[in-house]
């Protein structure tokens, strides 16, 4: 989460829309509100917060009787987390609470003794009141030394616990050392939900959840009189904070009448309760896939991707291999292709190493078994020494192979047996965690410049047919992978050149910002196949994949004129080495089984919005029929900030939709425009 924002000292509701805003951050809920009800005492609405990253030290009471709720620590030594108002926590609702970074368990990660508190609130059974609450869990209590097991309180008062929800099973008890009186059991790890308690002095407690009553007249232990303070969220004793988003409460010092209580449930419908998912991506492959996750870039997708969908949780699932033995476990492996087919270093035949075991008898890969790491693959996610729970393998949203290196050193011959691999192996990994391909969408990404350019352009067309296919239900996620440099190469940022460096590995900032652009993909991907949360669709004006090539003109012998198609784009940028026609090459006669003389680029020119001019580096020598426009060709690297782009970073979001506002700066970019997986024909005619 974004949490570099400025500090706001105190926050408020939106003052539109009865006091609890009815603009972009909630939808097109247009009331009631508590302030419908006389009598209110206080509300306290998070669910419209402006500010999207900002600290909230103290969240005002919207009723006007100026009882702020602040943070509540157990602890107060050392540097206290701080409250941060969240966004799109549910549907295009806020919420506040205190994320924290904690690579090691699930995201997000809250801090375990964080909660908010009233200073006075009554709880009495000689006392007339209703309170109303609303939360949500992101996940299960992670993280404390000794309490993850223990259940979490939602109210707290007079030193007893009001309400509390099972971290390990799936109840929620009302005064759980008193009357103990279940309100549900089923409860999920992930929820949304309401609750609405209503006391009436000499009959008892009304218990209300999600708008259903699920106790009636039940007996409040609480001390007569009772009145002090309430603490949210947080059972009071060390690392007792819940874990959770708080999003909104009211209170009023009487029962609500039946006609009131309708109006009150009424309230809620602006938010979406019950269970709810997380979106987590299983990582494959090799080397670069770990850089992939080290860098940063799979949790930053896997977060987009959960921002698409209103998820409460966005994660990986990711192992390299060595971490677990016997037998051994993991998803990525260095050095490793998808199947022993490139001899000599993984010759068919061989049982040693990759994911599919090619027998090396003619057969078609549809037909092959897994290979070592495919069974680590398989023992990861399945059987009892898995590691990833059911929970866990639930949240899978994709399977995502930042996975082209070693085997695009492939001869070009090998097209179909390398599509074919792909397939299996897909298919196989599907079945490990029973799904079929509609309901488990595949992510690649455009080969990365590697090795040779046969193979290259071999992988390339063999990911556009997977990708065609419409039954393999597979993506790229990142259209464009040539932009960028080696890992650890000397980069000049004013030229776009760059010098030594790892030439089998990108560079993480590159890496990272495969995951950036791969959000926007897997998210259309992930909504078709049905794993949205408490959003459906995407608006008009959100980015894909970037803008694309859709024709080339020979314009004389040495000029060709690029046609492009924008995708959220309207306009076509040439920072850097982009102007000197880096990565643009056309195959001069012969095919990519055959290359003819490929000729690079020396200038391109901005025309208009949707055209560019390359000059090329000598003479066409064919006739246009017989040659293709490249970008780039085979293993050629464009460069990092070197690829022609958009114009989408100077483009307002849609609203309710600022992703860049919401997630950080690093969502506001340029998309550079797609490489190419076939080369575009050249033709004799304009566009």
């Amino acid at each position: 989460m974004a949490t570099g924002r400025p500090l706001l000292s105190t926050l408020g509701a939106s003052s539109s829309g009865g006091g609890g805003g009815t603009g972009a951050s909630t939808g097109a809920f247009t009331g009631p509100f508590p302030s419908a009800i006389t009598g209110l005492s206080g509300w306290w609405d998070a669910g419209a917060l402006p500010s999207a990253g900002s600290v909230v030290t103290s969240l005002a009471d919207a009723s006007g009787n100026g009882a702020a709720m602040t943070a509540y620590h157990y602890y107060n030594g050392g540097t206290l987390a701080s409250l941060i108002a969240t966004p799109r926590l549910n549907g295009l609702l806020t919420g506040i609470g205190a994320p924290i970074a904690q690579d090691t368990t699930y995201a997000p990660t809250l801090d375990p003794d964080t909660g908010l508190q009233l200073a006075s609130l009554a709880f009495g059974p000689d006392m007339a009141w209703t309170r109303m609450l609303v939360w949500s869990r992101p996940n299960r209590r992670q993280g404390t030394y000794y309490v993850n097991a223990t259940p979490i309180s939602l109210l707290r008062s007079n030193g007893v616990s009001l309400v509390t929800v099972s971290s390990t099973g799936a109840t929620m008890t009302l005064f759980p050392t008193g009357a103990a009186v279940v309100l549900s059991s089923a409860i999920t790890r992930r929820h949304t939900h309401c609750l609405i308690l209503r006391n009436t002095p000499g009959t008892g407690v009304d218990a209300w959840l999600d708008g259903t009553q699920v106790a009636s007249a039940v007996a409040n232990p609480m001390p007569t009189g009772a009145t002090g303070a309430c603490v949210l969220l947080h059972e009071m004793g060390l690392q007792g904070a819940a874990q959770c988003w708080f999003h909104e409460m009211a209170t009023w010092e009487r029962a609500l009448s039946g006609a009131d209580m309708t109006t009150l449930i009424a309230c809620g419908g602006r938010w979406t309760f019950g269970a709810r998912k997380g979106a987590s991506l299983l990582i494959m492959g090799q080397s670069n896939a770990s850089y992939f996750q080290v860098s940063g870039g799979a949790q930053a997708m896997a977060d987009g991707l959960a921002w698409y969908l209103g998820a409460l949780a966005g994660n990986i699932i990711f192992q390299p291999s060595g971490t677990y033995a016997s037998p051994d476990r993991y998803t990525q492996i260095n050095g490793h292709p998808i199947s022993n087919s490139t001899a000599p270093l993984f010759p068919p035949g061989a049982g040693a190493g990759t994911f599919l075991t090619n027998p090396g008898d003619g057969s078609d890969p549809s037909t092959w078994a897994l290979g070592p790491d495919g069974l680590a693959v398989e023992a990861y996610l399945t059987g009892s020494s898995a590691i990833p729970t059911a929970e866990d393998l639930t949240d899978i949203a994709a399977i995502v192979w930042p996975w082209t290196e070693q085997d695009s050193t492939a001869p070009y011959s090998q097209k179909a047996l390398y599509a074919g691999t792909v397939k299996r192996l897909a298919a196989l990994t599907r079945a490990m965690v029973s799904r079929t391909a509609a309901q488990l969408p595949l992510l690649l990404w455009n080969a990365i410049p590697y090795e040779t350019d046969p193979g290259m352009q071999m992988v390339r067309e063999s990911l556009a047919d997977i990708v065609a296919d419409s039954t393999q239900n597979a993506a790229l996620f990142a259209a464009q992978t040539a932009d960028s440099i080696p890992l650890s190469a000397t980069y000049n940022a004013l030229t776009g050149t760059w010098t030594g460096g790892d030439p089998e590995h990108r560079d993480e900032t590159d890496e990272a910002a495969y995951g950036h652009r791969g959000a926007h993909v897997a998210a259309r991907v992930a909504l078709a196949a049905g794993f949205g949360d408490t959003l459906s669709a995407i608006p008009a004006g959100m980015p894909l994949a970037g803008p694309r090539i859709a024709h080339a003109f020979r314009q004389s012998s040495t000029q060709i004129v690029i046609t492009i198609v924008h995708d959220q784009g309207t306009d076509i940028a040439l920072p850097l080495q982009a102007a000197d026609g880096a990565g643009w090459a056309l195959m001069d006669g012969g095919s990519v089984a055959s290359p003819g003389t490929i000729i690079a680029a020396t200038a391109a020119t901005r025309i208009d919005a949707t055209h560019l001019l390359l000059t090329l580096s000598a003479t066409i020598t064919n006739v246009s029929a017989d040659c293709q426009v490249f970008y780039p060709y085979g293993s050629t690297q464009i460069g990092r900030g070197d690829a022609v782009t958009d114009n989408f970073g100077s483009i307002a979001w849609p609203s309710g939709w600022n992703m860049a506002g919401d997630l950080g700066s690093a969502w506001t970019t340029n998309m550079p425009v797609q490489a190419t997986s076939y080369g575009i024909p050249l033709s004799d005619t304009a566009t």
